[in-house]
């Protein structure tokens, strides 16, 4: 008996050998943020690593022995919260001031203090919200950085990792043009690039202030010197980005920057409850699931609006499964509400035929996971441009929100059930979706393990990070060239000259001679 027990014994050994230490900052106060750190947490867990989790939601976590939370629910006392924060946002500035807030507050907080002066991790994971002071939590714990992008790549990000080539071929992320863009968009695209890259120049060094400010007290307390600004920065080992070539515009990226779009999203889908089985089981005509996520309450909109939507929606010949926040009464047999619905195992059901959503990434994603066509009701944030990027694949159609945008949803609902096109287009990108070597879950593991046993993944980091702006854009090259050419050019003036000099005195001389 203690013989079959050993193998079990060495076998736990090797894997808590093997087991890293992580700290994971995602203090961004969004549930959409949240859930998305979440989807790295579990990865790591899932993989046997220990987790420290820095989260302003330590209430909406996960339960596992080998996770330790870090409470910075303060952020959203201090700042509120970012979800809420999106609908008054009106420029890029106020966004990177709200981002610099959010930082601020989370290292306010003594235990996650005390855990980057005391504690030393094997790796760290931090999001990118607009912000690069980030890169001081690994510059102080001098360990490997992974990054998060929870959207796609864009030209910053390039410029962190690589040199930016995307600019004359993908359209920047606050534009929805068609690819390829003709000049006038690729006009509209350089002029914005150059733009936000003047923006980003004239922060740097406030950014280097406040790293300094923020991270040097720390650094003593460590008893290390910090790292300059400039050298943290582009320090990034790994680089995770929330996209796939199934919804987002492929791109080069160097071997570092890792795709892991809808990540967040389980391997194996949770059973429906039992209620919810028997009534889209039941519905094989097929049913419409509405839910406009945590951000607007469906019992915020206005109440003609309400009515309206019960009124038509109860004309439907479809099952209606809509996340209602309030007890609607009388209502019509075929509209079932929930103050909760269990979003992924709904549109994971063959029934569940079209999806009526705000379009925020994380639904967007679960649509093209389960490959159910959308009707989009954007609000703000990210949302239009979801919408948009879906209505332009194919596999969605879009609805504005406001009093008059009842028989807009009916006629889109009409479209959608009536013209298959959307239906086969979802089912094929959502096929190319999740066509993958590996999940996204054990992709995420793989690479933070390869950048802690690499110390840096140093071996597949772009060598455009080697060389100056001028070098990468080989201007040093065109000016060696160019002073290669006039001297060339001088010698041959030169040279011409002294032929020309010498023609006229054999001229002269061949004229003497005749006389």
């Amino acid at each position: 008996m203690k013989l079959c027990i050993l193998p079990w014994i060495f076998l736990s050994v090797i894997c808590s050998a093997s087991a890293y230490h992580i700290l994971c900052l995602h203090h961004i106060p969004s549930m959409s943020h949240h859930n998305l750190g979440k989807g790295i947490v579990k990865a790591l867990l899932k993989a046997g690593h220990e987790v420290t989790w820095v989260t302003p939601y330590p209430n909406k976590t996960l339960e596992n022995s080998n996770l330790t939370l870090i409470d910075v629910s303060y952020v959203v006392e201090a700042t509120g919260p970012l979800d809420v924060k999106l609908s008054r946002i009106t420029s890029l500035s106020m966004i990177k001031e709200i981002s610099r807030n959010i930082s601020q507050a989370a290292l306010h907080v003594q235990e996650l203090r005390e855990a980057l002066v005391k504690n030393q991790y094997d790796a760290v994971v931090s999001e990118w919200f607009m912000s690069d002071v980030e890169a001081g939590y690994a510059a102080i714990q001098q360990a490997p950085w992974i990054l998060l992008s929870t959207i796609v790549m864009h030209p910053h990000l390039e410029h962190l990792v690589d040199t930016v080539r995307s600019v004359p071929t993908n359209p920047m992320i606050m534009f929805d043009f068609p690819i390829p863009m003709g000049l006038k968009h690729r006009l509209m695209n350089s002029a914005a690039y150059l733009l936000t890259t003047l923006d980003n120049w004239w922060d740097s060094s406030f950014n280097a202030a406040l790293y300094k400010s923020s991270f040097e007290p720390l650094a003593k307390a460590r008893g290390m010197t910090l790292p300059p600004y400039s050298e943290a920065l582009f320090n990034i080992s790994i680089l995770f980005v929330n996209s796939h070539p199934s919804f987002s515009a492929p791109q080069t990226l160097p071997p570092n920057v890792i795709e892991i779009g809808g990540y967040h999203i389980d391997e194996n889908t949770p059973a429906l409850p039992k209620d919810l089985q028997k009534i889209l089981d039941s519905s094989p005509q097929g049913a419409i699931f509405f839910s406009m996520g945590s951000m607007l309450k469906s019992s915020s909109l206005l109440e003609e609006s309400k009515q309206d939507l019960i009124k038509m929606l109860g004309e439907l010949p479809y099952t209606v499964i809509w996340k209602y926040e309030e007890e609607i009464k009388n209502l019509p047999k075929n509209i079932h509400v929930r103050k909760w619905m269990p979003q992924t195992s709904i549109l994971a059901h063959p029934n569940t035929k079209v999806f009526i959503s705000h379009a925020g990434l994380l639904s967007t994603l679960e649509a093209l996971n389960y490959g159910v066509p959308m009707l989009a009701i954007p609000v703000h944030g990210d949302q239009p441009r979801n919408a948009n990027s879906a209505v332009s694949n194919g596999r969605a159609i879009k609805v504005e929100l406001g009093p008059d945008m009842v028989p807009k949803i009916k006629a889109g609902l009409m479209e959608l059930f009536n013209n298959g096109s959307y239906y086969n287009r979802m089912q094929y990108l959502s096929k190319l979706f999740r066509i993958r070597p590996v999940s996204p879950a054990k992709m995420i593991s793989h690479y933070v393990e390869l950048a802690i046993e690499t110390k840096g993944a140093y071996h597949i980091r772009s060598p455009a990070l080697h060389y100056q702006w001028y070098q990468l854009l080989m201007l040093d090259q065109l000016l060696i060239l160019f002073i290669v050419l006039y001297i060339l050019y001088s010698i041959l003036k030169l040279l011409f000259k002294f032929a020309k000099c010498f023609f006229n005195m054999f001229k002269k001389s061949f004229k003497q001679k005749t006389n």
